[in-house]
């Protein structure tokens, strides 16, 4: 359990209620929904940096279920990620 807990720190950092996007996040990225995308676009409430280091800390902790969908599912995402934050 303990690999877990700075990734859970992560997702539920202030504002707690943007928590929702990294558990969405993490769904998309192991495979469970087929986008990255919430009602509302509440998705874009948390910055790409947030997203890319759940990202990290979700493969450190061994939460990905599917590395190499997730790794794919990243590659695709990552530019938009740093597009979004630049703009």
């Amino acid at each position: 359990m303990e690999p877990t807990v700075p990734l859970s720190r992560l997702i539920f950092e202030p504002p707690t209620y943007h928590y929702k996007v990294g558990v969405a996040f993490l769904a998309w990225l192991n495979g469970l929904q087929p986008h990255f995308a919430m009602l509302g676009g509440l998705q874009r409430q948390r910055p790409a940096a947030h997203l890319i280091r759940v990202y990290e800390l979700a493969a450190a902790a061994g939460a990905l279920t599917q590395p190499e969908l997730a790794a794919e599912r990243m590659g695709v995402m990552r530019p938009r990620l740093v597009r979004s934050e630049n703009a």
